[in-house]
Formats: structure tokens, sequence, C-alpha cells
């Protein structure tokens, strides 16, 4: 509180009133407290889980092979009824393989080769772009259901640990909330959720998977509908 009283033309005398050195010690425990529990749940926060248990399990290609068993682990459980496997991913620039197969090849393979019927893997693969990978992955899924004239679908998408809140936020953008949705997030291997903070890699892969999740949710803006930024993530040319 600050009282203002005029003594003379070009000077005043304020008196401001402060909180007893206990309360602004109490406040300050208290909001280190709060911020200690959001940062200690931060990665669990991130890595989600809340499955639809649909026909459809939608594995990111780019995954460990780590991960993948534990998508094959949830395709085969005797209490899920998914009919079909879906792998997606873009060209893997990073580790140029013999063949050049896509991620969504290569994580076919890795399930043809652990027993899972060709017939029950669908593979979609999708083109190297400015867009963001994720978002690209869910139109061209979302372009695969419409195609196939299955709109009313429900689907499962695993990924990464902390990748899945924003996962399943940036397929919900891209399907415009018109399929109903799960998600699942692979348990990490390099790191524990709950202490995410005592390695490198668990302290890298939470905070940067936090940071693009919020700019997502501020910022990212995909273009309309079926346009060519919302594919390629720059406006056409006019050209």
């Amino acid at each position: 509180m600050v009282v203002r009283r005029n003594t003379s033309l070009f000077l005043s005398h304020h008196t401001v009133w402060l909180p007893k050195w206990w309360v602004a010690l109490l406040i300050t425990i208290i909001a280190v407290s709060l911020l200690w529990i959001g940062l200690k749940n931060m990665s669990s926060y991130l890595a989600v889980s809340e499955p639809k248990h649909g026909n459809y399990l939608v594995v990111d290609g780019w995954l460990n092979k780590n991960n993948l068993k534990q998508a094959l682990d949830i395709f085969r459980h005797p209490d899920n009824r998914y009919t079909y496997l879906i792998t997606i991913g873009g060209p893997d620039i990073l580790n140029q393989n013999i063949e050049a197969l896509t991620y969504a090849e290569q994580s076919a393979k890795f399930f043809r080769s652990n027993g899972v019927d060709e017939k029950k893997i669908i593979i979609i693969s999708t083109p190297h772009s400015a867009q963001d990978r994720t978002y690209l992955s869910a139109v061209k899924l979302r372009e695969w259901f419409y195609k196939e004239e299955k709109q009313n679908s429900v689907i499962d998408v695993f990924t990464s640990a902390v990748h899945a809140r924003r996962t399943l936020f940036l397929y919900n953008l891209a399907f415009r909330s018109k399929i109903n949705i799960g998600v699942y997030a692979a348990e990490p291997v390099n790191f524990s959720l709950k202490t995410w903070w005592k390695t490198s890699q668990g302290a890298k892969t939470t905070v940067t998977e936090f940071l693009a999740y919020l700019w997502t949710i501020l910022f990212f803006s995909p273009g309309e509908y079926g346009s060519h930024q919302e594919r390629w993530g720059v406006e056409k040319s006019a050209r």
C-alpha cells in the first residue's frame, strides 16, 4: 500500500506499507515450493498416456528399438483390440541407411521381423518438409484416413516419453478434433521421469520438449486446412 502526501509544489512524500518479514518469508517459501513441485513433475506432465483403445495403433517410426518393442507389446496386449499397426515418419536424414528407408519403413521392417502380420501393417511415409515433422505426420495420417473413408475411426499414437503431450496437441490440431485420438508415452531408456533432473539426458530432453510444447501452443501456425503451408510449412509462391 502506498500513501501519497503532497509536501511542496515539486516534491511529494510517500509511505510504503510492506508485509512483515515473516509474512514475506512465508510467501517466498510457498512460491519456491510450488515452483519446485511444478519442475519436479514437468517430465511426467509431458509424458502423458491417455489411450482411447481404438482399432489403430500409430507408431512414430523414428523411435529406438526399445521403444518400438514397447509399442509392439501394447499392440499385442490381450486387453487391446488393435486391428492395424500404422508406422509413420519421414526420411532418415541423420543416419542414411543403405536401403534409403524412411523411418516409417524402418519401423515396419522391425515389426515384421518380430512376427507382426504384413497385412496388419500400414506404412505412411512423409516427405522432407519445413513443416513441423510431428504435425506433418498427423496431416499425412489424416489424408490417409479420409482417402480410405475411415473418418470415424479411433486411434492411439505411440511416441517418445516427453514428446507425448505435444504430439497429442498437434494431432488434434491437424484432425480438427474430428477423430478420437489417444496417446501413449514410451518409457524413457536413459532417465527416469520422476528424477529427470538428475541426468544430463533427462534434463536436456525434458527442458527442450517443454519449451517446444510452450512455443507450439503459443505461436505455432500451421496454415489453413488443406493448404500448401499446412504440408510444407511455407506459403505457396505467387509465381
